[in-house]
């Protein structure tokens, strides 16, 4: 798989059902390059890839939930999941400049700590605004509580 879109067209909500969190989020159509990203699973329209340090249990309940949480739409998406030590990061194609918008960052750190109650247990997790090559604009670190 070389072109993977990720389509934030119009805005969205993230229905949290025990934290009742709202995220909208919007961006553009972006097309992401090719290259080794990890292995590849579906969810929804969303793709979703795990390098070698996520279990493919791990990236299936994160798929879940980003389907539960209605990220995963049906509209196409790229995502990334990757772990170093006890930290996971979670990747997405963000429009150039909302790493920059301080409305979005609390909303990015608040989905990636909803992420690590409803998916890791409450392990570090840090949301990763990337460019279309999902390379690293801005990392936001999971809100504290």
């Amino acid at each position: 798989a070389c072109i993977h879109i990720v389509n934030f067209k119009k805005p969205f909500t993230f229905m949290i059902k025990h934290f009742n969190h709202t995220l909208l989020v919007l961006a553009t159509l972006f097309i992401v390059a090719c290259g080794d990203l990890g292995t590849e699973k579906n969810y929804n329209g969303t793709q979703l890839f795990y390098t070698a340090d996520v279990t493919e249990a791990e990236a299936d309940k994160l798929g879940e939930f980003l389907v539960t949480s209605e990220f995963a739409n049906g509209e196409a998406k790229t995502v990334q999941l990757a772990k170093t030590g006890g930290t996971y990061a979670f990747k997405m194609v963000v429009k150039k400049g909302l790493e920059q918008d301080q409305e979005y960052a609390q909303l990015f750190k608040t989905f990636a700590s909803d992420i690590s109650k409803n998916v890791f247990n409450g392990a570090q997790v840090d949301l990763h605004a990337c460019d279309e090559n999902l390379e690293t604009l801005r990392v936001f670190p999971m809100a504290m509580e």
